[in-house]
């Protein structure tokens, strides 16, 4: 029998918002108890893609309402680096939250940008088209976060998947890019004049591989399996760090789809990927196809979102990867022991399920 997936996704979200607003990763997995800024804001997203605005709403004004929780942390970080210190890694916001906007107990790969650039980025798309009411409320934290952005853009951390921090990641500058670029459209005040372009010409100038496409990391890797990572899709879509139809952005999907895209499934991190063996990610098979629609290739969109449907459980879940065709199944059997099997329900998944089955729905209505 099949499965509304729709409305199953809608109810796996609204399960894992707890009261104060923020969405749970995944309420079943070991290690996903926590609130992520970067899946709660596309969580958020896709509640607002569907008209559950006030589970969006609680979202933002949760964030908004943890960052000034910690606004003595970053006011006291921002100092530091004045004055040419080097913080500890303790002196950096962390990527993930309890839900009841606190620091997690256990160690974590926390130094990470991205995130906080995704919330500025979804929040103004709230703001615009939602709530406007809101934005008075959360305006000191994003001030404050501008801030901590511009301090530390610049900086290795770690990428969007918790990992290399010793890098500087192409896909997170385009977050960060996007968010700030967002916020100063919408309230000039906030955000330098230069600021977002700064990031952008650094980029352009520091983060293309020889084939012209984006890199994986500043500056490129000579590792073939490390030269693109599908997390640069969002590099056009939805952060405009170059446009759909720029020559580089074509060339960094055509890379995607031959070294990333499994012909009939679904989509990996990245070539070198071993995390439970380096599996197809749902999510990113969806925001391939989120791509494909904005190109007018909807057949192929429809292809991908039914490759995520057929990857959900009896129940509806969908899970975070599958290993069908792992990278290196030699590491699979360690991460189960680890951690048990692959985070399902991932909230994430789900979210961005709804997303392109919306956008594909949409460019539908137009024809």
């Amino acid at each position: 029998m099949s499965v509304d997936l729709r409305q199953i996704s809608l109810d796996v979200i609204r399960a894992g918002q707890a009261d104060s607003g923020a969405y749970v990763a995944s309420p079943t997995f070991s290690q996903y108890g926590y609130s992520w800024l970067r899946d709660g804001s596309w969580i958020a997203q896709a509640m607002d893609t569907v008209g559950e605005h006030d589970s969006a709403t609680a979202f933002h004004r949760w964030a908004g309402r943890t960052l000034l929780h910690y606004a003595d942390q970053i006011e006291a970080l921002l100092v530091k680096m004045q004055q040419g210190e080097i913080p500890a890694e303790t002196d950096y916001l962390p990527t993930r939250f309890t839900v009841n906007g606190r620091l997690g107990r256990d160690e974590w790969p926390d130094f990470q940008l991205d995130g906080y650039g995704a919330w500025l980025w979804t929040l103004v798309q709230h703001c615009r088209q939602v709530t406007p009411a809101l934005w008075p409320e959360v305006r000191p934290a994003v001030a404050l976060l501008v801030r901590y952005i511009a301090a530390l853009w610049p900086l290795p951390n770690y990428d969007c998947w918790e990992e290399y921090r010793d890098r500087v990641h192409t896909a997170t500058l385009a977050a960060l890019y996007g968010g700030l670029r967002a916020v100063r459209d919408y309230d000039p005040a906030l955000v330098p004049d230069e600021l977002p372009e700064a990031l952008r010409q650094y980029v352009l100038a520091q983060g293309l591989h020889p084939s012209g496409g984006l890199s994986k990391f500043i500056p490129p890797d000579a590792a073939p399996g490390r030269a693109v990572d599908a997390s640069l899709l969002w590099a056009a879509v939805p952060y405009g760090l170059v446009a759909i139809d720029d020559p580089i952005f074509r060339v960094t999907l055509a890379q995607i789809e031959r070294e990333l895209h499994v012909p009939g499934g679904g989509v990996y991190r990245y070539r070198d990927d071993t995390y439970f063996g380096g599996g197809e990610w749902p999510l990113l098979a969806a925001w391939q196809g989120r791509v494909l629609v904005k190109l007018g290739r909807l057949d192929e969109a429809r292809r991908l979102r039914d490759w995520v449907a057929a990857q959900a459980t009896p129940a509806g879940h969908l899970p975070e990867q599958v290993d069908h065709h792992l990278l290196d199944g030699s590491y699979y059997e360690g991460w189960v022991e680890k951690w048990g099997t692959s985070a399902c329900p991932l909230l994430w998944s789900h979210a961005m399920y709804l997303i392109l089955d919306a956008a594909i729905q949409e460019k539908e209505g137009e024809r």
